[in-house]
């Protein structure tokens, strides 16, 4: 991710902690965000360098208005806007959704496993990697049958693989040196 996508995402998550603001702006971003990404012609506006920008904040206060965005939400699109990166919020919104996690102290972790697990064995996961990590654990499920079995937890930038195909391929490389 870009730099300035993550000066954007920190000053919006500095203000919304500081207002208390950061589960509604949340919200309205994303609202956005998904408006962006269905219609086809409101992302072609935006991406055209002949549309004014004034032209470009015009339509957006008028689709802010009917949206009923908070004044902070509805600010920072304008600086998008202004700054032409309102192409770019889908990334900015998932940089302060990780910028508020951090604040809140929750860790993310992307957990692969061969099948999925019941609700019991992924409680009984976060737990675990809570006590590990010593933070709030939010986990996100994702299926591999190549893995054979076991689990890979992702948190940030270290895997942690408990995978069975990783303790084989543990098992292949001491066998042969």
């Amino acid at each position: 991710m870009a730099a300035i996508e993550n000066h954007f995402a920190k000053a919006l998550v500095e203000v919304t902690f500081e207002l208390n603001q950061y589960e509604r702006v949340d919200r309205d971003l994303d609202q956005f965000n998904q408006l962006l990404q269905k219609n086809q012609e409101l992302n072609a506006f935006y991406k055209n360098p002949v549309i004014l920008v004034s032209q470009k904040k015009n339509s957006t206060s008028q689709i802010l208005s009917k949206l009923g965005f908070s004044k902070i939400s509805s600010n920072f699109l304008f600086i998008l806007v202004d700054r032409n990166r309102i192409n770019r919020l889908n990334v900015i919104l998932e940089a302060f959704r990780q910028g508020v996690r951090e604040r809140l102290g929750v860790v993310w972790v992307d957990v692969t496993t061969s099948v999925d697990i019941d609700g019991d064995t992924q409680n009984h996961l976060r737990i675990a990697l809570s006590k590990f990590s010593g933070k709030e654990v939010q986990l996100q499920f994702n299926t591999d049958p190549h893995i054979l079995g076991g689990v890979i937890a992702r948190v940030g930038d270290t895997i942690y693989d408990g995978s069975v195909r990783q303790q084989l391929q543990l098992i292949k490389d001491q066998l042969s040196s």
